[in-house]
């Protein structure tokens, strides 16, 4: 059901996680106050939330990529699928107090996460 959509999924998918990469790289503090709640962050929070937002975009890039190029696309997708999991379970079960654009993150997230799962088993 997937596989004849899923170049389209790639892409979109792809697109939406972009954003929160940029946003991460280009707008740190306010990425992380409507994010986090973060009003005053220490440089070196800065730095690690640009450095997540360049990984976010790789990974990104790499998605949007594989709509493309379907032999990458199932090393593409496990790691993808690591990385928004590990998102929502940090999100849901970490130390960090969620917000509500927190949960929406690891909500979208891991929607992409169960898409990318339900392609790879042939669902």
């Amino acid at each position: 059901m997937l596989a004849s959509s899923i170049g389209l999924i790639l892409i979109v998918s792809g697109l939406i996680t972009a954003g929160g990469g940029l946003a991460a790289f280009l707008q740190p503090h306010l990425f992380l106050r409507l994010g986090f709640e973060v009003d005053s962050p220490a440089s070196v929070l800065l730095f690690f939330v640009r450095h997540w937002g360049v990984l976010i975009l790789v990974v990104a890039a790499l998605i949007v990529f594989s709509a493309y190029v379907p032999t990458i696309r199932a090393a593409v997708l496990v790691a993808a699928i690591v990385e928004k999991f590990a998102i929502g379970l940090l999100v849901f079960f970490g130390p960090v107090k969620r917000t509500s654009a927190m949960t929406a993150m690891a909500v979208v997230d891991g929607v992409f996460s169960i898409l990318y799962v339900l392609y790879l088993v042939g669902l």
